[in-house]
């Protein structure tokens, strides 16, 4: 999976950063939150801001990735926002780090990226996507008060063994379970979680026009942000349906303004895997990461820098 990382090394790798960065960002810090099903540590890294004082604390923005197995460009994405504000941050990054703490936390699912390295990104969605317990991470948090889940393809399942199996109980997972515990202890006003390989946007579902059109303009900085590769929108308010994603719980339980990033794009990936037998890891990331993470990364800092001029988000 060159050039992808082992576990062991993904996490030599964050620990090297970590300490390059403290050298010149002083206070940066990798926190270890919780623990997975097979005992991996979870982490996160904490950088803080020069708009941070003794009497006032800047907001604090959060980048998610890798909450499924397979999904290692989005991993990409979220490690080079910390090596690139270490070395040459783009404008979007460098004003994001001006105005608000960043926390950074690139594998959600650190068991389903230990499997998904040790069968060389061979099998099915369902053995590579999950937990070590065969949940669907991004299926397994609350709805909001008063939704409803429709029986719709990949709303989340209720029987074991499928792809978006969202296990017995939301929050059921020591995954979703310490993730949400650090949302609620650190208040963050916005969080990009980052999959692929659609080469789009998904907002949260929001009842509100005034959110709606709010996501509207936060995804058009992001897009605009973006050199290369454009992501589209995808949302409807009329359409959509609550699934028990991460972005919805963001919303409306953690009044954070969020949103899923899928990283790479179809065609890319068609282009590299159509027609040819390959592992189902190469569907989902592209041979070099680096021109992904060239282009994702502005977008990203530029999503959460527009929302440090909006107030908290509400349902």
């Amino acid at each position: 999976m060159i050039p992808y990382p082992s576990p062991e090394q993904r996490e030599l790798e964050l620990v090297e950063l970590v300490a390059r960065a403290s050298a010149t960002i002083p206070g940066t810090e990798l926190i270890e939150y919780g623990r997975s099903v097979e005992q991996r540590p979870l982490h996160v890294v904490r950088v803080p801001s020069p708009a941070s004082t003794a009497s006032s604390v800047a907001p604090r923005v959060l980048v998610c990735a890798n909450t499924h197995g397979p999904e290692f460009i989005g991993n990409r994405v979220c490690v080079g926002m910390l090596a690139k504000l270490i070395d040459d941050p783009p404008p979007p990054l460098r004003q994001l780090h001006e105005r608000a703490e960043l926390w950074l936390a690139p594998c959600l699912n650190p068991d389903g990226y230990a499997r998904t390295h040790a069968r060389d990104g061979a099998g099915t969605l369902a053995q590579l996507r999950h937990n070590h317990r065969g949940v669907d991470l991004n299926r397994n948090w609350p709805l909001p008060t008063g939704a409803r889940r429709l029986p719709l393809p990949g709303a989340g399942s209720p029987t074991p063994g499928d792809a978006t199996y969202r296990g017995p109980s939301p929050l059921s997972e020591p995954e979703t379970a310490a993730l949400d515990q650090l949302l609620t202890t650190q208040k963050f006003h916005a969080s990009a979680n980052l999959h692929s390989f659609m080469g789009t946007m998904f907002p949260p579902r929001v009842r509100t026009r005034a959110a709606a059109m709010a996501y509207a303009r936060l995804c058009a900085a992001l897009r605009q942000a973006q050199p290369h590769t454009r992501y589209l929108r995808i949302a409807s308010r009329v359409f959509d349906t609550f699934t028990g994603e991460q972005e919805d719980h963001q919303h409306h339980a953690h009044g954070c303004w969020s949103i899923c990033v899928e990283c790479f794009s179809v065609r890319a990936s068609l282009a590299q895997s159509f027609g040819r037998r390959v592992p189902l890891f190469w569907r989902f990331n592209p041979r070099d990461p680096q021109p992904w993470v060239d282009n994702d990364v502005p977008g990203v800092a530029a999503f959460l820098l527009a929302t440090l001029d909006l107030p908290p988000a509400h349902p």
